[in-house]
C-alpha cells in the first residue's frame, strides 16, 4: 500500500491507549445493556431514551440514574427514527440513532467534537477532540488533542446530547456515559 499523508495520524491513533475522557467529563454510568438497538436524548434535558432487545428504559445522564423502564413490545423508532418516550418523556417524541441509522450530536457549542474513526474493519476508534483543537493537524497553533475513549467493533451511536452535557458511547451490549456540570450549551 502507497505511503499516505495521513500515515502518522494513523499511527498517533493506533499507539495512543484507551483512556476515561478527560475533565471536565466525569464517568456517570458504564451498564451492560443486551440486545442494544438505539438510544435518542431529549433535546432539552439530559434525559437517554435507551430501546433494546428487552424493552425501553431512561437514563438521567448527569446521575447516571435509570428513572424509567418499560419492558412492552414497542421497542424501537418508526420509519423516521422517532419514537415516544417513556416515564418522565411519555410525552415527547425522540429521534433515535442506531442500528437502523441516524446520530447523535458530532460537536458541542463550546467545541468539544468526537470522531468515529475506522483504521483497520471493524474496529471502530471513538475519539474525543478538544475545543480549538482538530484531528487532522494544529488549528489556531495548537496541537491537536484528542481522546481515544474507545475501540469498538459494533458501534450503534456515538456522540452529543443536545445540550452539550452528555457524551454517550452506544453499542450492541453496552452504553457508556460521560457528564459534566454546567447550563445548556445549546446554539
Amino acid at each position: 500500500m502507497p505511503s499516505s499523508h495521513l500515515d502518522p495520524l494513523r499511527r498517533v491513533i493506533e499507539q495512543l491507549q484507551v483512556a476515561a475522557a478527560p475533565e471536565p467529563w466525569q464517568l456517570k454510568t458504564r451498564s451492560t445493556i443486551a440486545g442494544l438497538l438505539e438510544i435518542g436524548f431529549d433535546r432539552d434535558s439530559e434525559l437517554l431514551l435507551v430501546a433494546s432487545s428487552s424493552g425501553r428504559s431512561v437514563i438521567d445522564c448527569q446521575t447516571g440514574e435509570k428513572v424509567a423502564r418499560d419492558r412492552t413490545d414497542n421497542l424501537g423508532s418508526d420509519r423516521h427514527l422517532e419514537t415516544r418516550g417513556i416515564g418522565p418523556l411519555h410525552e415527547r417524541v425522540i429521534r433515535m440513532a442506531g442500528i437502523n441509522g441516524g446520530g447523535l450530536p458530532l460537536a458541542t457549542a463550546d467545541g468539544w467534537m468526537v470522531e468515529d474513526i475506522v483504521l483497520a474493519w471493524p474496529e471502530q476508534h471513538l475519539l474525543l477532540v478538544e475545543p480549538g483543537s482538530w484531528l487532522h493537524g494544529a488549528r489556531y497553533n495548537r496541537p491537536a488533542l484528542f481522546h481515544k475513549l474507545g475501540v469498538e467493533l459494533e458501534v450503534r451511536a456515538f456522540g452529543f446530547s443536545y445540550t452539550g452535557l452528555s457524551l454517550v458511547i452506544a453499542t450492541a451490549g453496552e452504553i457508556v456515559v460521560y457528564g459534566r456540570c454546567g447550563k445548556s450549551l445549546s446554539a
